[in-house]
């Protein structure tokens, strides 16, 4: 995304688990499957470094127009995460090549140490990481908006979409399965052992509606 100033931002509006640590491992299957790392897909605990494949997938997907690993076909797609060495276009600089690689790894993965491991790889030698920070730095192209609630640059398709209420803080989402625990927005969620039957009843019935809108 790009904020009022004009600086590009990371985001991600899916899901996101908290207390994700080397002692303390996530093992859930969920994700946009073109950025599922292989540790995901194989199902084995893993921790931040999924997140930094999924980063070299966003910067594939920017240098070259296409993402690295795609098939309309989800197990084919996932075969080709976990099996298929990547081929980089010739055009790409040495430097990229070379970040990407790092990226796309299954041990000692770029940025396992920490984040500044990736910013201190050649690729970015001549980014002014704490200039950017402090938005020193004028961007080559600032938005000219009216109002802080002006959506002239987003397409009319999306602005025409019903809108639905998002989860909040507050908010928990009782699951019989459990899966969903640990989750941001799931800050509340009981043990399933835990609910009584009015809980499960409306569980039922919020999974019987669910299952009848699909």
């Amino acid at each position: 995304m790009i904020d009022s100033d004009g600086y590009i931002k990371l985001t991600d509006f899916g899901l996101a688990k908290e207390n994700v640590n080397d002692l303390s491992k996530a093992s859930s299957f969920c994700g946009t499957p073109e950025y599922l790392a292989p540790e995901i897909l194989e199902k084995v605990p893993y921790g931040k470094e999924v997140d930094w494949w999924s980063f070299g997938v966003i910067l594939y997907e920017m240098m070259t127009g296409v993402p690295p690993f795609y098939n309309k076909n989800k197990n084919k797609l996932f075969d080709s995460i976990s099996h298929i060495k990547l081929k980089y276009p010739s055009f790409l600089s040495k430097d990229a090549v070379s970040l990407l690689r790092q990226l796309f790894v299954r041990e000692n993965r770029l940025g396992q140490i920490g984040v500044d491991e990736i910013k201190s790889h050649p690729f970015f030698k001549e980014i002014q990481w704490d200039a950017i920070y402090n938005k020193k730095i004028k961007p080559p192209f600032v938005p000219k908006l009216k109002s802080e609630s002006d959506t002239k640059y987003i397409d009319s398709e999306f602005l025409s979409e019903l809108a639905y209420d998002s989860y909040q803080p507050e908010d928990s989402l009782l699951s019989k399965d459990d899966i969903f625990i640990g989750f941001s927005y799931n800050n509340k969620l009981p043990n399933s052992a835990e609910l009584n039957k009015s809980d499960k009843n409306e569980l039922n019935a919020s999974n019987q509606i669910h299952e009848e809108e699909i």
